[in-house]
């Protein structure tokens, strides 16, 4: 445990750096942790929106939503939240809005990913990061990538179309379709499928999926 000071007030941390216990949050804490984390100048009604829905949710039914569920429920595109909160949702909005890491952990893992365990220990991978096993592959490993590719994002039953068709397409041909039989296939444009993957067709949609970059 550690001890934070904003405002004059002293605040115990987990080892996360989380607000624990989380009864301790106020809008001191809120504001001081924002700036701690390096948002700039005050907090707009924007940050606060996400931050009051995400306490709100966590003090009235007892849960933290997944990122896309936020964003959903609050009409902000996921750019503009990157926007805001340039440490993400997990670190960013749901540490200023004083939701300790345990209770993430413990009800919803997935968004604890980018200070849970790294994929390399659990999986063999190439210089290059990709799944050196296409056997080994796993849906953790799928919403793990993704979660560090995405920069916090999970994965939608969209993902998940185009995930399961690279798969088969791979484990039939031994061979990576090409990105417009991808979108064809699965009635994307290929705008569409940039938004999905945005880090790129072979260096997200395909490493997500674990297929190999040599083929």
């Amino acid at each position: 445990m550690t001890t934070v000071t904003f405002g004059g007030k002293s605040y115990e941390l987990d080892d996360n750096g989380f607000l624990d216990p989380s009864d301790q949050w106020d809008v001191g804490f809120a504001e001081g942790m924002a700036k701690d984390i390096g948002i700039r100048g005050d907090l707009t009604d924007d940050h606060w929106k996400m931050i009051n829905y995400v306490r709100r949710k966590f003090l009235e039914d007892r849960t933290v939503p997944m990122q896309v569920f936020a964003c959903m429920e609050n009409n902000v595109r996921l750019h503009d939240l990157r926007a805001l909160f340039p440490t993400g949702y997990h670190r960013g909005v749901c540490k200023i809005a004083g939701i300790n890491y345990r209770f993430m952990y413990e009800h919803n893992y997935w968004l604890t990913y980018e200070t849970a365990p790294p994929a390399k220990p659990r999986y063999q991978l190439d210089a290059l990061g990709f799944l050196a096993d296409f056997e080994e592959w796993d849906e953790d490993f799928a919403a793990m990538a993704m979660y560090e590719l995405g920069s916090g994002q999970v994965l939608t039953d969209r993902h998940w179309q185009v995930i399961r068709y690279l798969r088969g397409y791979y484990a039939k041909n031994k061979n990576i379709p090409a990105v417009y039989e991808t979108c064809q296939v699965n009635n994307l444009s290929l705008d569409a499928l940039r938004e999905l993957f945005p880090a790129g067709y072979r260096r997200m949609a395909c490493l997500i999926a674990g297929l190999p970059f040599f083929v």
